[in-house]
């Protein structure tokens, strides 16, 4: 048999619930407002963050353009470098050029004497001084990066040999090759630069 429900009972446990949900609702309202506060502390924090981000997003954008001018500036440096150092390096190869074409037939008169010189001359002291002077202007060119053009034994070669006349020989091997120096020719080179002050006039056997 179902117990009866005592209303007094009832009435009882109703002040109990509506405590209990009013603690609820209380602690319900500290914990929004603490949150509430804590949201509000952040809030400054967040900003400054912000604040800072776009700072850094700007002063990253200033550094690529800086870097972008820099090396825009630097490329026009270089261009500018290899320029000057371009035309440092033709005046100093036209003025060698010049110096070296005064001397050119002072040695070739000095080459042809020594080439003239009978063996007892040669050996002669002045035969000796004269071979020291002609080797130690041969070194002087090379210095100024001019040297002699190879020739004898060669095939005449257009850029650097100029034939003027023809010889015969009985040296099969010789045929169509240079046999003598009538004139000796000279080179200036300077690494990748080079050209041909004077060519050497050449005897071509046949």
């Amino acid at each position: 048999m179902p117990q009866s429900t005592n209303p007094n009972d009832e009435k009882q446990l109703t002040p109990e619930i509506d405590t209990e949900s009013a603690d609820l609702e209380a602690k319900l309202e500290e914990v929004k407002k603490e949150t509430q506060d804590a949201q509000a502390d952040f809030t400054p924090l967040l900003n400054k963050i912000k604040e800072l981000e776009a700072q850094l997003q700007e002063k990253d954008e200033i550094a690529r353009n800086s870097q972008i001018a820099y090396l825009n500036l630097k490329a026009d440096f270089d261009i500018l470098q290899r320029q000057t150092q371009q035309k440092i390096e033709t005046a100093d190869r036209d003025a060698i050029l010049k110096v070296v074409k005064d001397m050119l037939p002072f040695i070739e008169n000095l080459r042809k004497s020594l080439l003239n010189l009978s063996d007892e001359a040669k050996s002669s002291p002045m035969g000796q001084g004269l071979q020291m002077m002609y080797e130690n202007l041969l070194r002087s060119l090379e210095k100024l990066k001019v040297r002699p053009i190879e020739a004898t034994g060669l095939a005449p070669d257009a850029q650097f040999h100029e034939p003027v006349s023809m010889q015969p020989t009985e040296d099969e091997h010789l045929k169509g090759k240079i046999i003598q120096e009538f004139e000796q020719g000279f080179i200036y080179e300077n690494g990748d630069d080079k050209l041909v002050i004077t060519p050497s006039k050449v005897i071509v056997g046949n």
